[in-house]
């Protein structure tokens, strides 16, 4: 397959999310008082202090694919590694957690500083959820050292990847080896 074409949903897609985080204004919880016929009504948002759960602009909620029928408290579609690794490996490989989905693909880019595209493929998904890991293929160039790349997941719920597909994403970086010293 070649990945040449895909560059421009992928740009289109980055964009759109781009934007959306960019545009989309913060909500804040108030107190609203309003006066109608000389009766005062004062509505008080339930609960106390912050929300427990958050989570940040641009991405979903939940870690599954909407036809997902998984228990809530098994953990989803994650990255199982740091968000910024430092590896050695001139094709370095990525840790996910892998849920039960109706997903049979997730959509992986790996790009550099000038947000480049380095390298794209699609990968296939286990039948059964868990923690997996995957390597950059040997016909995948491979990372420069003391090189920043930043690299995309999406899980894609039906055929193509959407906006409304959950993604995670990280940097990584190829260091040369210590040397050992006597």
């Amino acid at each position: 397959m070649n990945w040449y074409y895909l560059r421009l949903p992928i740009s289109l897609f980055a964009l759109t999310l781009s934007l959306d985080i960019a545009i989309t204004p913060g909500l804040v919880a108030q107190t609203l008082t309003t006066e109608t016929n000389n009766s005062k009504v004062t509505f008080e948002p339930p609960g106390e202090g912050a929300p427990s759960i958050t989570v940040g602009a641009g991405t979903r909620s939940e870690k599954y694919c909407p036809g997902d029928e998984v228990a809530k408290e098994q953990p989803g579609f994650m990255a199982v590694m740091e968000r910024y690794t430092e590896t050695r490996e001139e094709r370095p490989r990525f840790w996910v957690n892998i849920p039960q989905t109706v997903a049979k693909n997730v959509f992986f880019s790996l790009s550099d500083a000038s947000q480049d595209y380095y390298y794209q493929m699609k990968i296939s998904l286990p039948s059964e959820p868990g923690v997996y890991s995957f390597r950059l293929p040997a016909d995948a160039p491979v990372i420069e050292t003391n090189k920043e790349y930043v690299w995309f997941l999406g899980l894609m719920c039906d055929q193509d990847l959407t906006p409304d597909d959950y993604t995670l994403g990280g940097v990584i970086k190829r260091v040369e080896p210590h040397s050992v010293l006597n």
